[in-house]
């Protein structure tokens, strides 16, 4: 996304990407990009103000959600766009729409576990259908929103195998399954054995009003 913005602003522009963890930051430096460490809901906004406020899969791990929110309205300049894009689990759970094989029944129990993990942090598996509602509450106006749902797409393989990578530890430590069932289940996403399926992504955007 930052060297998608990067590009679309070009020399004379300037993207800031934020993040309290800037290990990705290595591969997006370009000269039109200033990165920074920064918390969203802690910290107020970097110096702008800005055209367009950007996050994506970042609310719904963030325990003060509605800070973080006043945060980025707040560094809208007055017509700037506001675009938040978040997940929503529990509007659809599942990692196999289809549970018919064995295959099937562990990916989603695997899923479930996930789910499980995510909450004990806090996370809200509910938050992306909210997002109408709380730009419209953060006082942003022509609020509109769409949502993509994949389904045996290769990039879910690519990010069932990543996350599941990523939280086996975890898994195993919850007792959500051995690891003979995590390897079996990472060969059947490699296989191609599985038509895996992600929660849906609820893109919700609107703009600063010019006056208030």
């Amino acid at each position: 996304m930052v060297a998608h913005l990067s590009e679309r602003v070009g020399p004379a522009g300037l993207v800031v990407a934020t993040d309290i963890n800037l290990s990705w930051a290595a591969g997006a430096a370009a000269p039109n990009v200033e990165i920074l460490e920064h918390d969203v809901a802690a910290h107020p906004p970097p110096a702008g103000p800005f055209d367009l406020v950007h996050a994506r899969l970042v609310l719904v791990h963030v325990p003060e959600r509605d800070s973080a929110l006043a945060n980025m309205f707040a560094a809208l300049r007055p017509g700037g766009v506001l675009l938040v894009e978040d997940a929503d689990p529990a509007l659809q759970p599942l990692s196999c729409l289809e549970e018919t094989r064995p295959e099937e029944m562990l990916a989603n129990r695997l899923r479930r576990g996930f789910r499980s993990l995510l909450a004990e942090r806090g996370v809200d598996l509910a938050y992306g259908r909210s997002l109408p509602r709380r730009l419209r509450a953060a006082g942003l106006v022509g609020v509109a929103a769409d949502a993509s749902f994949p389904v045996s797409d290769p990039a879910c393989d690519q990010l069932e195998i990543a996350t599941v990578n990523l939280v086996r530890d975890q898994l195993l430590d919850h007792g959500v399954a051995t690891e003979d069932e995590i390897a079996q289940h990472l060969a059947n996403v490699a296989a191609g054995k599985l038509d895996l399926a992600q929660p849906p992504m609820i893109s919700c955007w609107g703009r600063r009003p010019l006056s208030t």
